[in-house]
């Protein structure tokens, strides 16, 4: 369990503190306060800087470099690795660190921009470059799984690079051991769902699934996956599941079911995978009526602790936080012995763009603002 995070120079936090955390931690603030980002250092951090987790934060965030149509051309533009650290700004010497304090493990990350030694140049080729000067160093324990990263002149890298195919295996074994999972506001991917599902299919997990999309459309008796959702050279999105419904003769695709269900299913599936590990949630309420949340919230508070999972996810929502505070679920775990230890079932924590900690509301601050309808954002 990770009780606080520190973090310096990544993205637009300088220097940044978040203390006082929980099994369940919601994060809240005005839009460009770093919340996301507050995901993307925890993501690095607890993968271990896994290449995916370095590729997916600046490709996501659209900050990549097409400066010709030889470029274009390649199967994989290139990402500004300049965007990972403070004022958006990459020289020698430019450096993020990221720690986990008061957790057993420690975990920390450092990424720092050095120059590259005679020998590890002979080493490296880029197509279409000249011999790189420069490279991101990455250090820390548990030792990072991608240890040197080369940068072109224009300070940037292709997802070749980080030497994917050679790491896969490794790095499968890797995640399994780390038990992260980010689902960001697009939910997770038809091809990554139909791969998690078919860890769990016909264990007890499943039902846990098929549980909580009962919760939003009790109709739903079963669900099934489907192979190839990948069609025309098209990134799979709501594809490779179909479900069988109560209303309809013949079974029918989970995407025809709406943003909320999809989203609920995203979300069960990820902390199945997650035991003994992190969930990261980048607004979690997407695609949910208010009237779902209360339902979405029991899943994840039992999930977590069920399959001992640390949650962190984002919200502009007051309906998602009041029914975090007053869930059912939450007092549940109060009053049972068997959960008791020193760290609280929730955290609520206020991101603001100006402040270097985040402001960490009190139970009692916490039920007084829901009841009597406070802005908390």
């Amino acid at each position: 369990m990770i009780s606080s995070i520190h973090i310096e120079g990544f993205r637009r936090f300088e220097h940044f503190e978040m203390g006082s955390l929980g099994r369940v931690n919601l994060l809240v603030g005005a839009n460009n306060s770093g919340k996301t980002s507050l995901l993307e250092a925890l993501h690095l951090l607890t993968s271990r800087a896994a290449p995916m987790a370095l590729w997916q934060g600046l490709w996501r965030r659209g900050e990549r470099v097409v400066e010709s149509m030889r470029q274009v051309e390649r199967e994989y533009p290139e990402v500004d690795a300049a965007h990972l650290f403070c004022g958006h700004d990459l020289h020698l010497g430019s450096a993020l660190t990221l720690s986990a304090v008061k957790q057993t493990p420690q975990r920390n990350l450092t990424i720092e921009v050095e120059e590259l030694t005679e020998k590890q140049r002979e080493l490296i080729h880029i197509r279409g470059e000249s011999v790189p000067k420069l490279g991101l160093r990455l250090k820390g324990s548990p030792t990072p799984i991608t240890t040197l990263v080369p940068l072109t002149t224009s300070g940037t890298f292709s997802i070749n690079t980080l030497e994917m195919p050679r790491r896969t295996r490794r790095q499968r074994q890797l995640d399994k051991a780390s038990r992260v999972q980010y689902i960001t506001t697009d939910a997770m991917n038809g091809d990554d769902l139909v791969r998690t599902w078919n860890v769990i299919a016909l264990t007890p997990e499943e039902d846990l699934v098929l549980n909580a999309l009962a919760c939003l459309d009790p109709g739903i008796e079963r669900i099934a996956a489907q192979a190839g959702t990948r069609y025309w050279g098209q990134s799979p999105s709501r594809s490779g599941f179909i479900v069988k419904h109560k209303r309809f003769a013949n079974p029918v695709p989970i995407g025809s079911m709406g943003d909320g269900i999809w989203r609920i299913f995203s979300l069960a599936i990820a902390v199945t995978q997650c035991r003994g590990g992190v969930l990261l949630v980048d607004e979690i309420d997407t695609g949910l009526h208010y009237s779902a949340m209360s339902d979405m919230w029991k899943l994840i508070i039992g999930a977590a602790y069920k399959f001992d999972v640390q949650v962190f996810a984002t919200t502009h929502s007051s309906d998602c936080l009041t029914s975090l505070v007053s869930n059912d679920a939450v007092h549940a775990v109060h009053n049972d012995p068997a959960n008791r230890s020193s760290v609280p079932a929730i955290s609520v924590q206020r991101i603001e763009g100006d402040s270097d900690h985040a402001v960490p509301y009190t139970k009692e601050e916490i039920e007084i603002a829901t009841r009597h309808d406070v802005e908390m954002r």
